[in-house]
């Protein structure tokens, strides 16, 4: 099933503290091998007041999304939370021009 993976900045964790964890942090091999096995698919980088990271993975269960993004090195740095929602169909669309 397909669950989008929503973060948050953590509890007491200020927008700076992010900025800067992002600046010097690029993807760990974990979060590239989560890409090639297909489990992330897809994922877009949040601007503006509120920085963080939005992710498409398919997993089992939304207990096995939650375990998959808790290992994060953001997650477990203790600066992103995520909020775990099912999704249903979802159509990519594009104008042809």
């Amino acid at each position: 099933m397909r669950y989008m993976a929503n973060s948050r900045i953590a509890d007491g964790v200020s927008r700076a503290e992010l900025v800067q964890f992002f600046a010097e942090n690029t993807f760990s091999p974990a979060s590239w091998d989560l890409v090639r096995r297909r489990t992330v698919i897809e994922y877009a980088m949040k601007e503006g007041d509120i920085p963080g990271v939005l992710l498409f993975l398919e997993a089992d269960s939304a207990e096995q999304a939650a375990a998959i993004v808790n290992e994060l090195h953001v997650v477990k740095r203790g600066l992103l939370a995520f909020d775990i929602d099912p999704l249903g169909k979802t159509m990519h669309l594009q104008l042809d021009g």
